[in-house]
């Protein structure tokens, strides 16, 4: 329900009474292909919505013409609504068809059409307003969250002025989001060039062109003291996680580290979101119970993102790894930064993503983390370059922040402007 009073040539009306609501295409599975044929059409799913936009050309299913029927094509000005997912997060997702195409949308996801008394654009906004967000919230909190059905949509209530009105509206909302979204590609471009200059200082760092201050570099010998070594002559304890250790899973315990706790370019291990477990005391628990300044790395799914076990994530007490997690204890832990920042360089990452795809494999073993090549410097010298990366890490680490920041206050002007856009303010 919109907050206030509306504009007096305003009246408040239901979806039900603006739009017709399609269904969306059901086919039998076997004869679906994600791949162009003759004589079939694509379909969009949940995943096609993304930044209220429809993603046309890409992560299609294309199904034979006889299952759409001919209500089912998609018209400019449709809007298509995330009905159903196994992800809360894309549940009543909208985005609206902006150009002609031919196709439709899966049993997942619905659509609305609207009727003369409307602006398409007009109502297309509204399903991305902070109204429609908190429609959907109240819905979300439900027994069924993740599903919605054209029934939810009959209750829901949106401001409708005269036609004229809908139009200048659209007219003002499309021209404060263009510079708001030219606010936002540019913070991205800025993100985007820290990344690479993150990048950067990794490879620099470890071919021993980081302390002169080059940073553009060409591919060469290694520094006169400097020699490469595998990761398994480092290493005096290699091993990988625990299976079947989701039946401990608790409230409270130790910490149990998974593939999410991990991002790229960084090792330090993020704890936004965690599982404790009650681990079995024996040896399968001390195998894999992590100290202090252990070195971990992902060996299945998203292969090779770096980790190193510190007073943090020890703060519960004892913490584990599960069997997707390698965890390396080096000879001597003095050298498991430089080691880390090694991995998580272009020289560490080719070597993995060739590991982990020379042979048509789905992860690591353990003899490719010990044949990890690793540009070794002196100890000295490795705590000058993890001194210095550490330096400029940090630098980018606060203008992300801020990029961050930009995004987040970039978003609620949006939704400040579409709340005002629907109340008659704007």
């Amino acid at each position: 329900m919109v907050n206030g009073t509306l504009p007096e040539s305003w009246k408040l009306t239901t979806v039900n009474d603006i739009a017709d609501f399609i269904r969306g295409v059901s086919y039998k599975k076997g004869d679906a292909t994600e791949t162009p044929k003759n004589g079939f059409l694509p379909i969009l799913r949940a995943t096609n919505i993304q930044d209220n936009k429809l993603i046309t050309n890409d992560e299609l299913v294309f199904v034979p013409e006889k299952y759409v029927k001919p209500e089912q094509f998609l018209k400019v000005g449709d809007v298509v609504v995330c009905m159903s997912s196994g992800s809360k997060h894309l549940v009543g997702k909208t985005a609206q068809l902006e150009h002609d195409w031919q196709g439709s949308f899966g049993t997942f996801c619905g659509g609305l059409r609207f009727n003369n008394n409307v602006h398409s654009k007009f109502g297309a906004y509204y399903f991305q307003s902070p109204y429609y967000r908190e429609f959907i919230r109240k819905k979300s909190s439900g027994i069924n969250i993740n599903n919605l059905r054209f029934a939810d949509f009959e209750t829901l209530e949106i401001p409708l002025p005269p036609l004229s009105e809908q139009e200048r509206i659209v007219s003002r909302i499309e021209e404060l989001l263009s510079d708001l979204e030219a606010g936002v590609a540019a913070l991205e471009r800025v993100r985007a060039g820290l990344k690479r200059y993150k990048a950067s200082v990794l490879k620099a760092a470890v071919t021993g062109k980081l302390l002169n201050g080059k940073l553009e570099i060409d591919e060469g010998e290694l520094p006169e003291d400097w020699r490469w070594v595998t990761l398994g002559e480092l290493t005096k304890h290699l091993t990988s996680g625990s299976r079947g250790w989701a039946k401990h899973y608790t409230e409270e315990g130790s910490l149990f580290v998974r593939v999410g706790n991990f991002n790229r370019l960084s090792k330090t291990i993020d704890l936004t979101k965690i599982i404790f477990v009650n681990a079995p005391d024996g040896a399968e628990a001390n195998r894999t119970r992590l100290q202090a300044r252990d070195l971990l790395i992902t060996m299945t799914a998203d292969v090779g993102m770096i980790g190193i076990v510190d007073e943090n994530t020890l703060r519960w007490g004892n913490a584990y790894i599960n069997q997707h997690v390698g965890l390396v204890r080096l000879n001597d832990p003095n050298y498991v930064e430089y080691v880390a920042y090694t991995l998580a360089s272009e020289i560490g990452q080719k070597q993995f993503r060739e590991k982990q795809y020379g042979a048509t494999k789905l992860g690591l073993n353990f003899e490719d983390i010990k044949s990890l090549q690793i540009p070794l410097p002196p100890l000295d010298e490795q705590r000058r370059i993890v001194a210095e990366v550490e330096r400029r890490l940090s630098v980018v680490g606060e203008v992300e922040s801020a990029v961050d920041a930009g995004l987040v206050r970039a978003g609620r002007l949006r939704q400040s402007v579409l709340r005002s856009a629907f109340e008659g303010k704007l």
